[in-house]
């Protein structure tokens, strides 16, 4: 039967109960964990009075994903999804509560809060290619593209209100106060969860083992060529486009002069801009890699001119279709991976998805700070931006022939067989040793 090519509803996923639910709580979440955060930096801050402690404080969360992401995706394969969320949840919680009872004691010392931070880590290292992956269970493959758009969706939703929520609660009730809330939403996020009806798990037989599942992920990504270049792509563009923290803060402090308020506007603009990216990517029936490599080229042209905008006005208003490409391209990569690959390996491509995505930022941040000091601010941002662009052109240009290499020319249509005498059968053409398994997923090609 042929795939549907009908567009969804903006928030058709919503329809299916059980996405609805997850969805729901997962908003609370996402706010919960934005309002940490920030509440976790301003306590490193009043604690130690030093940039390069937050720093590390934030950094520390993020240094698991890189040692061990892929071994989270075989966690995520292995068992049930929804009871890895479950114990997951859990642990979230655990840590939120030990924040609160430490702070609000008087009693923690900057080696727990590291140790903290790291353990928050970890727990994502397992949680997030679990999450990701179980929402392909809850709606199926006609609807992941909306729902992973709603996902992205409630995550910037999320980073919108959380941090406006936690500056006043600091004010009213301090930073433990602040973990204390976080700690008690996950009590909604484990209903929300025990309310979702199981799923089956994958069979015994098709359990990853636990030595050398994670390298399974990486071949079975090495043999779909076009796999290799979303990721190749989105690599890039997470590498040396998204540095925003960066080159926002520059802009508004070097170039523009326009204080903490200016840059919370750049900010806003920003958002603005990836939530209807959001909206507009959740209407697509299905995703094709062009689709990645046109985001990621405009992505790219629309930081190119935001960098050469003469006037802050004008620098603000690009950051609208900036933040609009992004959400595009973000949207089309998570949506076209999960619909690409096969339910038994699904946990261990969004762990390989999860590390692309983190993993660039310590070699792509030092490389703009570089560039905008040596070069100028405007130049590091564009730098970022044109190599994006080229990486995405690169990619296109490798992934078409590939393909015209797989493609038998029609003047080399073979000459007929001579009459066999001990005939051998052929050999498989070296020319589609590349070409991924057919597989039953139902995903589309460009």
């Amino acid at each position: 039967m042929p795939k549907s090519t009908a567009r969804p509803g903006v928030f058709a996923a919503l329809r299916v109960r059980d996405y609805r639910i997850y969805w729901s709580t997962g908003l609370i979440s996402n706010t919960g964990t934005a309002m940490q955060g920030v509440a976790l930096d301003w306590f490193v801050l009043n604690l130690t009075h030093n940039g390069t402690a937050v720093g590390w404080a934030a950094g520390l969360q993020f240094a698991p994903v890189l040692a061990f992401g892929l071994w989270g995706g075989v966690l995520a394969d292995r068992y049930d999804r929804r009871t890895v969320l479950l114990w997951a949840q859990s642990l979230y919680a655990l840590q939120a509560l030990l924040l609160t009872v430490t702070v609000l004691s008087g009693n923690a010392p900057l080696w727990l809060v590291y140790l903290l931070s790291f353990g928050l880590g970890c727990v994502f290292t397992v949680e997030n290619p679990a999450r990701l992956s179980f929402v392909t269970e809850l709606v199926g493959r006609s609807l992941i593209t909306n729902a992973a758009g709603l996902n992205i969706l409630s995550l910037n939703a999320a980073r919108l209100i959380g941090p406006a929520i936690a500056g006043v609660l600091i004010a009213l009730i301090g930073t433990g106060g602040v973990f204390a809330v976080n700690s008690v939403s996950f009590a909604v996020v484990l209903a929300g969860l025990l309310t979702i009806r199981p799923r089956p798990g994958p069979a015994a037989t098709e359990r990853p083992p636990w030595v050398g599942g994670g390298a399974a992920g990486l071949r079975y990504v090495a043999a779909r060529p076009e796999l290799i270049a979303v990721f190749a792509v989105f690599g890039l563009v997470s590498t040396f486009a998204l540095n925003f923290s960066t080159t926002l803060t520059l802009f508004a402090g070097r170039v523009f002069d326009v204080g903490s308020r200016g840059l919370g506007f750049m900010s806003t603009a920003l958002s603005v801009g990836t939530i209807a990216g959001t909206l507009m990517a959740t209407r697509r029936a299905s995703p094709r890699v062009r689709t990645v490599v046109a985001g990621a080229v405009l992505f790219g042209l629309c930081e190119v001119l935001a960098a050469s905008m003469p006037t802050y006005a004008a620098f603000l208003a690009l950051l609208l279709p900036a933040g609009f490409m992004l959400m595009t391209l973000n949207t089309a990569v998570s949506a076209f991976v999960q619909s690409e690959v096969s339910d038994a390996m699904r946990g261990r491509v969004m762990a390989v998805y999860t590390v692309i995505s983190m993993g660039g930022a310590p070699i792509g941040g030092p490389a703009i700070g570089w560039v905008s000091q040596h070069a100028g601010v405007r130049w590091g941002m564009a730098s970022g931006a044109a190599a994006a662009v080229a990486a995405a052109l690169a990619v296109a240009l490798w992934l078409s022939r590939q393909r015209s290499g797989a493609r038998p020319s029609r003047h080399d249509a073979p000459a007929p067989a001579p009459r066999p005498v001990a005939a051998c059968p052929p050999a498989p053409s070296p020319a589609n040793s590349y070409a991924p398994e057919s597989t039953s997923t139902g995903g589309t090609t460009p």
